[in-house]
């Protein structure tokens, strides 16, 4: 067939479509009722169209560059590993959460450790071989790295079936911490020459998750991270390690908050700055090759109807596929009143498995590539962190905004502004200011707004104001 139905249709542009809009406001501001903006100010579009995705030829060339292709015949285009959490606390107990975890949908393990842990008892029966390992050490890295790494030369597993990473920042530790900074270059060489015959075992690792739920924006969560990874390298390179190796050894460890488009193209984002930050030091790591580990988010839960945390983890769990995330951890929707229990942590793991087995999303290699919205997002988000990055330079980097406190400043007041808007009910957060519970009505919490010192930058909640509040209102 040659003749095309569409022909008979005149051609719509988006100026045709915004002076509709404006003629059915009959007076009313455009901008003003239609246009809103993010919390760094930028404008969202009330709808997009073919012309918004002009001049974004950078972002339309990463599209579909989210995860390599599986050499095992059969598997989906689409992959992402289900992580379980465990801090250990009881390694026999531990133990059989673990495998009961793995037996039934989780295909990853993060381990909270301090480097005392007897491992032969926490990981009895499983086989690292199979799935990927990720260790977050509670205090001293070094500990945790020889005490994992011992324990696989004792147990004879080849360094070639070992994959995961450590997720440990050096600078986002210096905000909870105080630490001498000449210490990160030792300390990161060590690291570095631990793990050196792990080919699949990242080291080194960009904690946007800690910026994200101490509050801060995304346009500031990706840039102090990345400012603080600009610090690292510089420092890494100029003792003589290679660039190359560096990048090649290093994971993106986010957090995923609620809101759904900008999470996604945040995460969009991520992959293409790290891919864009290497070329800049002459290393080119294929995009699809870029490990992101995601978690759903600490800052956007609430005590307050605790089961709404459910509704938040798929939003945000959807969020991290939809943006290309490598592994995703899942946290309970109760967490955050510590009463996590073998129901919660069953409903947070099957949240990825759903989406896997019964929405398909595994499915589709990229399925929002080519989304005017998204597309046009993911370019303002680079736009914006460019511009701060820029700024962080001129400023003279992540260590010396830090040591002058300017980076725990504007988080801080950024994360002030988010949780009055809770407490004043300008922002509405279902089951927390709005449509509470009536028996939840006058539960008191014990929650109060952080001790911090000026160096510091801990992590909170959006609530938090509201917790601690004595006049609730629902």
């Amino acid at each position: 067939m040659n003749n095309s139905l569409f022909d008979e249709f005149q051609q719509v542009t988006k100026d045709d479509w915004v002076r509709q809009a404006i003629k059915d406001l009959k007076g009313k501001d455009f901008e003003k009722e239609l246009v809103s903006k993010t919390l760094d100010g930028i404008q969202v579009q009330p709808f997009y169209a073919k012309e918004d995705l002009e001049g974004l030829d950078l972002v339309k060339s990463y599209q579909n560059q989210v995860n390599p292709k599986s050499h095992v015949p059969g598997l989906p285009p689409r992959n992402w590993s289900n992580v379980f959490s465990v801090s250990v606390k009881d390694e026999k107990s531990d133990n059989r959460e673990i495998l009961d975890a793995l037996q039934n949908g989780s295909d990853a393990l993060l381990l909270h450790l301090e480097g005392d842990e007897n491992l032969d008892d926490l990981l009895k029966g499983v086989g690292l071989e199979y799935i990927q390992i990720f260790l977050q050490p509670v205090g001293d890295a070094l500990k945790v790295a020889k005490l994992f790494v011992q324990w696989l030369i004792k147990n004879n597993l080849l360094p070639e079936g070992i994959h995961g990473a450590l997720l440990f920042d050096f600078y986002a530790e210096l905000l909870v911490a105080k630490r001498p900074i000449d210490r990160i270059v030792s300390e990161a060489k060590q690291l570095l020459e631990i793990f050196k015959p792990f080919k699949g075992f990242k080291v080194f690792s960009i904690n946007y998750a800690f910026y994200h739920n101490a509050g801060a924006s995304t346009v500031q969560e990706l840039s102090f991270a990345t400012g603080a990874y600009i610090d690292l390298l510089d420092t890494l390179t100029e003792s003589g390690l290679n660039a190359h190796e560096i990048f090649e050894k290093t994971v993106l460890h986010t957090a995923i908050g609620s809101s759904y488009f900008e999470e996604v193209s945040k995460l969009r984002a991520m992959r293409i700055l790290f891919h864009q930050l290497g070329l800049l030091y002459g290393v080119n790591i294929h995009p699809e090759e870029i490990f992101i580990f995601s978690e759903t988010s600490s800052w956007s839960k609430s005590p307050f109807d605790v089961n709404t945390n459910m509704l938040r983890n798929t939003t945000e769990t959807m969020s991290a596929i939809l943006g290309g995330t490598s592994a995703l951890l899942v946290r309970p929707h109760d967490e955050v009143n510590g009463q996590e229990n073998s129901f919660s942590k069953r409903m947070a793991r099957n949240i990825s498995n759903i989406l896997r087995e019964e929405s398909y999303m595994d499915k589709v290699v990229d399925p929002v590539a080519g989304s005017y919205y998204l597309e046009s997002m993911t370019f303002e988000i680079l736009k914006m962190v460019k511009m701060k990055l820029e700024e962080i330079e001129v400023k003279g980097g992540w260590s010396q905004l830090y040591f002058n406190h300017s980076i725990q400043r504007e988080v801080k007041a950024v994360r002030k502004s988010r949780q009055e808007s809770i407490l004043e009910g300008a922002k509405a957060k279902i089951g927390s200011n709005k449509y509470r519970l009536n028996e939840e009505e006058s539960t008191a919490f014990a929650s109060k707004e952080l001790s911090e010192q000026e160096w510091m930058l801990l992590a909170s909640r959006e609530t938090i104001l509201l917790e601690s509040s004595k006049t609730l209102k629902s």
